[in-house]
């Protein structure tokens, strides 16, 4: 999965900018708002059903596969048609133009169709079965992109956002389909239903705070500001995404499975977490703390200063990327060992206070609170949930996160204070990176000396390992394991 994110990681950042060229502010942000009802949506089709089949330790049978297909696939028409009738009035209340009107309801077609592959995701999944995952996410993420900025250059303007998701969705799904096949029908079991909700609903419960919290920026800044104070901040969280969150995504996806098999095992799920805790942060620290030290010169060089008004609000959501990068293994290891009502209680305070932060800022600040909010109210869950983690397993703290978080603090003041003197030009500002990212190294080895080094030694012989090993197809079946195949 790290591997995809290395490949899709630069192609994302390239198309953002490529696309911020050619579009306006305002064509983003109204489809960062049709994105928020539909990805609210999104969670009414599923309320947990496929994460429980995941956390399962036994083989899901063929009635619970269909009947958390038939849910997701009946909820996700039904939920279409709610989105069509209510496209007028939540247009007028988002300030959206009488031409991008459409727009929510012909975004809202990926439901149904990502409910066709939802169930071949689950299996794979559940078998760990990321190198076929990662393949097919490149492809769908590969169309996506080149189909965005086809549009895009073709004058499609904000619906080249939307030509571009249905697309990528349909190729997503087929290609889920035939990865991981199973006896496709619909059915619904009660006691099936019945047991997968116990688990799924409080797990699914927090997935909802998580969409309250990620698009506070179009339920707030968009009736207030517009969809343009909304494309400036979709741009800041974008820039600050890709830079960091791509790789939480990745190794998000992998922990909470991965942890869910290690759940009998509290040494093993301790190590399991501190190492991944650890791994993120190596990744993300990094990137964030050098695009944070040059982020003016990526604006004037690269984008343009039509997005020079989002540069305060990246650095909010450059923190809050930190903090996040923390809460995703995290909430995962609490799901995983069998605690979702205790994670739906940390995540509904934190939403709560992300709230109440940006109530209280965006008078003051302008739609910039949005950003300060976040990241000043990311570090309450973060808090709570070392404490609750730290009274359940063994993991070394200043080893995982203070060290790498340290070395980040120090990288940024260093390139900062250097890049005002070197960078003028594209080239030089290549180059502040490339030196961002050796004082990052020479930080973390002035704090840990020839820990890291040995560190390395051991972990890069496991790594290529881990990229050069392929699974056959009779491997993949195996564990996939899909009734009835």
């Amino acid at each position: 999965m790290l591997l995809r994110q290395a490949i899709t990681v630069p192609l994302r950042l390239l198309v953002n900018i490529l696309l911020a060229r050619q579009l306006v502010p305002t064509d983003f942000g109204t489809y960062a708002i049709a994105i928020f009802f539909v990805s609210t949506a999104t969670l009414f089709t599923d309320f947990g059903l496929t994460a429980a089949l995941i956390q399962k330790r036994d083989r899901p049978t063929p009635v619970e596969l269909r009947t958390a297909f038939t849910v997701r696939f009946l909820l996700a028409v039904g939920l279409v048609l709610l989105l069509l009738g209510a496209s007028a009035p939540l247009a007028t209340l988002f300030r959206l133009s009488e031409a991008s009107r459409p727009v929510i309801p012909w975004l809202a077609l990926v439901l149904p169709i990502g409910a066709l592959g939802s169930i071949s995701m689950m299996l794979l999944e559940r078998a760990l079965a990321y190198p076929r995952l990662a393949q097919i996410e490149i492809a769908a993420l590969l169309l996506f992109h080149v189909t965005a900025l086809a549009l895009a250059y073709g004058g499609f303007g904000v619906w080249s956002f939307v030509g571009a998701a249905v697309a990528s969705e349909s190729v997503r799904a087929v290609l889920l389909w035939a990865s991981a096949r199973w006896p496709l029908g619909f059915a619904v079991d009660g006691s099936a239903l019945r047991a997968a909700l116990r688990f799924g609903a409080p797990f699914q419960a927090g997935t909802w705070t998580s969409l309250l919290r990620d698009h506070m920026a179009s339920l707030l800044a968009g009736p207030l500001f517009g969809p343009r104070a909304v494309g400036f901040l979709n741009w800041a969280h974008g820039v600050a995404y890709h830079v960091s969150q791509a790789f939480t995504e990745a190794l998000g996806r992998v922990s909470f499975p991965s942890l869910s098999r290690a759940q009998e095992d509290r040494e093993a799920f301790g190590r399991l977490l501190e190492k991944l805790l650890r791994a993120l942060l190596l990744l993300v620290t990094p990137l964030l703390a050098v695009t944070a030290g040059v982020i003016p010169w990526i604006v004037a060089f690269l984008y343009t200063e039509k997005w020079a008004p989002a540069i305060p609000a990246f650095y909010g959501f450059a923190v809050r990327m930190l903090g996040g990068t923390l809460t995703t293994p995290l909430v995962a290891a609490l799901n995983a060992w069998g605690r979702p009502r205790q994670a739906l209680k940390i995540l509904v305070a934190w939403t709560v206070s992300d709230w109440v932060m940006a109530l209280l800022l965006v008078g003051r600040y302008g739609f910039v609170g949005v950003a300060m909010a976040y990241g000043v109210s990311v570090w309450v869950p973060v808090v709570w949930l070392i404490r609750v983690l730290a009274s359940i397993v063994s993991v070394n703290w200043t080893y995982a996160l203070v060290r790498p978080m340290v070395a980040g603090a120090m990288t940024f003041v260093l390139l900062r204070a250097l890049a005002e003197r070197i960078v003028s030009d594209l080239a030089s500002l290549a180059a502040g990176v490339g030196l961002g990212l050796l004082l990052y190294v020479a930080c973390l080895l002035l704090l840990e000396r020839k820990a890291l080094l040995l560190e390395l030694r051991a972990s890069v012989p496991l790594i290529l390992r881990a990229i050069r090993g392929t699974s056959s197809a009779e491997d993949l079946h195996d564990r996939v394991g899909a009734p009835g195949r």
